[in-house]
């Protein structure tokens, strides 16, 4: 490592990007007759004699890289991502500090918005304590205790998508990418130290970024506010404007690694006992939609793509991690970020990539550094779904759903104001009080 005034330099060191070029003979023949090295998968040859030609220079570095198998790495990122909904920076929703005074239970039809748009409305109504979120007196209506929790977590895991994939990929080009082989008389633990790859299905991951595009979601689970304290109005988090992270294999195989579908209620988790460390927040399990080659096989396609950038192969976000002393430079993150999203960063955005930027390259180093992904099982994966979402009263949800019509139309004239929203709804909780008895 050189120094520098602003302290010490990392540099990245890129995996191979494709198989094109013979390490030995420099020759271009195409990709299928280009072999890996199956030790490290650092260098391509074409034949067994350029590779018996390459081997005193390659075994100086040759199985010294720590292939990691992505299949058994993503629910650590799952858990680092789901780690920064519960970041103290984080500003709290306004439905976790205000009571919920309607009935938005499983199987409530979707109301239509002031913008034209539907999704599941949740009416905000007067401010609750910090210890009252998630019990009775925060949503005094809900179905069970099983809902009343599962729409908690799906409200603490809003937003902030774009910051959340910057975030984890920043942190593997940090901590796993400017890793190198160095000789035992530099290194200062006085052994070789290690260098770090991802691979899927042996395939060495030749890039990763973030892609911005929509998310397929029914209006039933999309979510949206109505504050009847200020009698706004705002959007939950929106499914077309939306991130997910990608990985692409040096033989073109892409993946994708998407945290932030839980809020829509796609509820795919995996157990997060065997991923945590001191560094992260204790979770119980974290959301991860993981489309590997299987399912990108039989599942039908959720994402439409605008556009996508590369964070390995990024020169200034290359230069943004170089000084790990000083953090990350944010001008460099904040562009990346505003030119992906077509949109300025808001200070909230950028300050919570710092932060858990720094948990999270803390808690890669010291999973790299032990090996700890050596001895994690198959991902366990789940499904969270409560019983009594099954459950649907059609008399009820059809009542909220002409209630909420007729709301609607009232809001779009003009002539709905606090007062006669609040006794309206009022009297529509009485009614459907009296028809439950």
């Amino acid at each position: 490592m050189s120094q520098d005034p602003k302290g010490p330099f990392r540099k990245v060191y890129l995996p191979l990007e494709k198989l094109e070029r013979c390490h030995a003979c420099s020759k271009t023949p195409k990709s299928p007759t280009l072999k890996l090295c199956a030790a490290c998968g650092e260098r391509s040859y074409c034949s067994a004699t350029c590779q018996k030609k390459d081997w005193p220079s390659h075994k100086v570095i040759c199985g010294k890289t720590d292939r990691i198998d992505l299949e058994r790495y993503y629910p650590f990122l799952a858990c680092m991502a789901d780690a920064f909904h519960f970041n103290m920076n984080k500003p709290l929703h306004p439905a976790m500090t205000h009571a919920i005074v309607n009935s938005p239970n499983p199987g409530s039809h979707p109301t239509g918005l002031p913008d034209g748009s539907a999704a599941n409305l949740l009416l905000l109504g007067d401010p609750i304590l910090p210890t009252e979120t998630g019990t009775e007196k925060w949503w005094p209506s809900a179905m069970t205790p099983n809902v009343r929790g599962k729409l908690l977590r799906r409200i603490v895991r809003e937003g902030y998508t774009l910051a959340v994939a910057t975030s984890i990929c920043l942190a593997l080009l940090a901590e796993m990418y400017t890793t190198t082989f160095v000789s035992a008389a530099d290194s200062p633990h006085g052994e070789i130290e290690r260098r770090s790859r991802l691979t899927y299905k042996s395939s060495p991951i030749a890039d990763f970024g973030v892609v911005a595009g929509s998310a397929d979601v029914k209006n039933q689970d999309k979510l949206a506010y109505f504050s009847l304290s200020d009698m706004s109005f705002f959007r939950g988090q929106d499914p077309d404007d939306h991130y997910w992270i990608y990985f692409t294999t040096i033989r073109g195989e892409e993946i994708l690694l998407d945290c932030a579908m839980f809020t829509f209620n796609m509820c795919i988790m995996v157990n997060a006992g065997p991923y945590l460390c001191n560094d992260l927040p204790y979770i119980d399990a974290a959301p991860a939609f993981f489309r590997e080659r299987v399912i990108g096989r039989h599942a039908p396609d959720l994402y439409t793509e605008r556009r996508r950038m590369s964070v390995l192969r990024n020169d200034d976000l290359n230069r943004a991690v170089a000084y790990p002393l000083d953090g990350l430079d944010m001008a460099l993150v904040g562009f990346f970020m505003k030119t992906l999203a077509g949109r300025t960063m808001s200070r909230t955005e950028l300050d919570l990539v710092r932060k858990c930027n720094n948990v999270n390259c803390a808690a890669l180093a010291i999973n790299l550094e032990r090996r700890a992904w050596a001895n994690w099982p198959e991902p366990p994966l789940g499904i969270e779904g409560d019983p009594e979402e099954r459950v649907c009263d059609p008399e009820a949800s059809d009542a909220w759903f002409e209630y909420t019509t007729k709301w609607r139309s009232k809001n779009k004239k003009g002539t709905a104001d606090k007062d006669s929203l609040v006794v309206a709804f009022r009297e529509f909780e009485a009614q459907r009080a009296q028809r439950n008895d």
